[in-house]
């Protein structure tokens, strides 16, 4: 649902841009805003070396309020470093898109995995497959009914990109035919919770593109 754009900075914890850099890369920032008026925002991170960004561009923007998740399409004016922050100036937006009452969505995505767990005693690494993720859990397409896990580890082979993190075992679940297991991230890094939010922002996109959402 599209609704007008009445934020106020009182509502917003923090916003979340997504932007191609100098390379054509999507990449994805935390930041907190800094202004906001009718026809500007102006917002900021943390000086990070690296960062090469061209505007003006397109951008998704995603606001992350008290009441949920906020997304929408705008225009990267200007992006200036002065350290120690990088300052990214946005045109205020005309609408949004609410998205859902949480940060953290939930999309279907099939990436390697490898579940190491220990069972009886016994250490077991079992090769499988992602079946939905999001930035802090994820549901596993089992091989086969694993008894009891106990000190779980969670590798994702993202191409040209690898994380490992320790998680906690959730449920099993058996829906659509499908054998599935559900952990929550325990010490996932940020930088790696921004890496899959990103992801799962690109494939929502390639969904709506596809018409498949």
């Amino acid at each position: 649902m599209v609704m007008k754009f009445n934020l106020n900075l009182d509502s917003i914890n923090y916003i979340k841009i997504v932007y191609k850099d100098r390379s054509e890369r999507t990449c994805c920032k935390k930041a907190a805003i800094k202004f906001m008026g009718e026809r500007e925002i102006v917002s900021c991170i943390k000086y990070e070396e690296g960062i090469h960004v061209s505007a003006p561009q397109d951008v998704l923007l995603s606001f992350v309020c008290n009441n949920g998740l906020y997304r929408t399409t705008t225009t990267l004016k200007y992006f200036e470093i002065r350290d120690p922050y990088i300052y990214f100036t946005l045109q205020t937006p005309d609408g949004l898109e609410y998205q859902q009452n949480r940060e953290y969505f939930r999309v279907r995505m099939q990436e390697k995995v490898v579940l190491s767990y220990k069972e009886k005693g016994e250490i077991i690494h079992t090769p499988c497959t992602t079946y939905d993720i999001s930035a802090n859990g994820i549901r596993l397409e089992l091989p086969h009914k694993i008894d009891s896990i106990e000190d779980v580890y969670i590798k994702i082979l993202f191409p040209n990109h690898e994380l490992k993190t320790k998680a906690k075992f959730v449920r099993f679940d058996d829906e659509d035919d499908i054998l599935k297991s559900a952990f929550r991230f325990v010490d996932l890094q940020e930088n790696d919770m921004d890496f899959i939010s990103q992801k799962c922002i690109q494939k929502q996109l390639e969904y709506k593109r596809s018409g498949l959402l």
